[in-house]
């Protein structure tokens, strides 16, 4: 037999197995659920600050995109004053103008070219050499033939003298009094030597800058740049969306230039047709949260495992309590109050099953055996007749200690033939094995549930009665009740 739990054991060990299931799942649970709210706040966490740090990477684009095109409106200003000077004859003097373009190119190593074109797209003063080559198609000429002179923001183009190389172009138109195009002022500007300006050095791996038009072609990526520039890229809703007066959005999108998944950060400069961009990379933003959450796993699965394992402690604490409480100390058979709920389950089922059995055993002149050999053999007596009873009734049989020296035996799906066989077999067995210190012998009464009966307490009752019988009848003898009539409606 187990042994029983101590008296001081903790209060969770005398629960009822189910409840420390439930205990111990709710346990599992509330840690995952605990681990999970890290997890996805951690997460959240890392994503705001890297949408945070996009957008200060994109506000620092968008500034040196800016001072870039205020100073090309600035070489704009002074071209104009090239072109206008104050001469008698109203001609500018073609030597001094090259002269000047080339000093005010000097100074911005950005540049690639200045051109002043003539009313209708010539090239009439720049700072290249040889023959100019003819650029009236080009955006930043046809934008100013329908009267508009305002300040135009080219599109990334391949230059036509300088091979391979991409620019785009500010463009400013002079007209005479009557509205007349009189000259076009161009600023070629060097979109690789912009790229250098505008490249972050930043401590963040696979991040990404861009500058875009509102169209979404792109002037400058990095890295990469020679890849991705001149290209038109689907135009997202979050960019199209952007404006001078709604100059910021940000989104986490893939990428259609790499195919990653990255947070985006975009902003509209403010006086210009321009979207600065930059990206983090969400694979590696996330990489050390992964780290983390490998770990969290792997602490619930640690906490989990010590969990289920303080469970099946305590729940085997607990069946082994159980137990104990339900078995006599003495025999190690069902105890009275066992063997009753045994007999209250049959009861219950007496309608589903067939018949039920019962064997009422009293050990003969017992109080003799006390009285001459004293109480360590009386008990020794029981021990050993109790052995006897587990060993010889089958295994779907329940024995039981009724009272001092009292068994109870159900017997279910058993009619009276066969318990009144298994009953002899018990006294036989007891009268031949249990000789010292003197031979022992037992009565037995036998008892058989009556078809429709409801309660078991009838048929212990003639249990009960038999078993006086065979007291009266001598001892050392099985007699068995007489059969209960049914009950009234119970036949058919």
């Amino acid at each position: 037999m187990p042994n029983p739990a101590r008296p001081d054991d903790p209060p969770l060990l005398n629960v009822p197995r189910q409840r420390v299931r439930i205990v111990a799942t709710m346990a599992i649970m509330v840690l995952a659920g605990l681990f999970g709210w890290y997890g996805v706040a951690d997460r959240r966490t890392i994503m705001d600050e890297g949408v945070e740090a996009a957008e200060q990477m994109a506000s620092q684009t968008a500034l040196i995109a800016a001072g870039t095109l205020e100073a090309g409106e600035q070489l704009l200003h002074a071209m104009e004053l090239l072109v206008k000077p104050p001469v008698a004859d109203g001609r500018p003097d073609p030597d001094a103008v090259r002269a000047a373009l080339l000093d005010l190119r000097a100074a911005a190593p950005h540049l690639m070219d200045l051109l002043i074109l003539s009313g209708d797209g010539r090239i009439v003063h720049w700072t290249g050499s040889g023959t100019p080559p003819p650029v009236a198609e080009r955006e930043y000429f046809t934008a100013h033939l329908e009267g508009d002179s305002r300040l135009y923001v080219g599109p990334p183009q391949l230059s036509k003298v300088h091979a391979g190389r991409w620019f785009f172009a500010l463009s400013e138109a002079l007209r005479d009094p009557a509205g007349a195009l009189t000259n076009v002022l161009v600023v070629i500007i060097d979109v690789g030597l912009l790229r250098e300006r505008l490249t972050l050095r930043n401590p963040r791996t696979g991040i990404s800058q861009a500058l875009l038009t509102e169209d979404a072609r792109v002037y400058s990526r990095t890295p990469d740049h020679e890849r991705h520039v001149g290209k038109q890229l689907p135009l997202s809703a979050e960019r199209a969306g952007l404006s001078a007066d709604q100059p910021y959005a940000s989104t986490v999108t893939v990428s259609p230039l790499d195919g990653q998944e990255r947070i985006v950060a975009y902003q509209h400069l403010r006086r210009y047709p321009m979207v600065a961009a930059a990206t983090l990379p969400v694979a590696e933003l996330l990489a050390p949260w992964r780290k983390r959450m490998t770990i969290a796993c792997l602490l619930w699965l640690a906490l989990s495992a010590a969990i289920v394992a303080i469970a099946l402690r305590a729940a085997a604490i607990s069946r082994i309590q159980q137990e104990q409480a339900s078995l006599d100390g003495l025999t190690g058979v069902y105890n009275r109050r066992s063997i009753m709920a045994h007999a209250d389950e049959f009861a219950r089922a007496l309608d589903r099953r067939g018949e039920l059995s019962m064997l009422m055993i009293d050990i003969d002149h017992f109080k003799e055996i006390n009285d001459t050999y004293g109480h360590l053999a009386g008990d020794d007596a029981i021990r050993r007749i109790s052995q006897l009873l587990r060993d010889e009734v089958r295994g779907s049989d329940i024995v039981g200690r009724y009272g001092g020296e009292e068994f109870l035996v159900l017997m279910p799906d058993t009619g009276t033939e066969g318990a009144t066989h298994v009953a002899e077999k018990l006294r036989a067995a007891v009268a031949a094995q249990v000789t010292t210190p003197t031979m022992v012998t037992i009565s037995v009464g036998v008892a058989t549930s009556a078809r429709g009966e409801r309660s078991l307490e009838p048929t212990l009752a003639r249990a009960d009665a038999a078993l006086y019988a065979a007291k009266q009848a001598g001892r050392n003898c099985v007699r068995v009740a007489e059969p209960a009539s049914e009950p009234a409606g119970a036949a058919g």
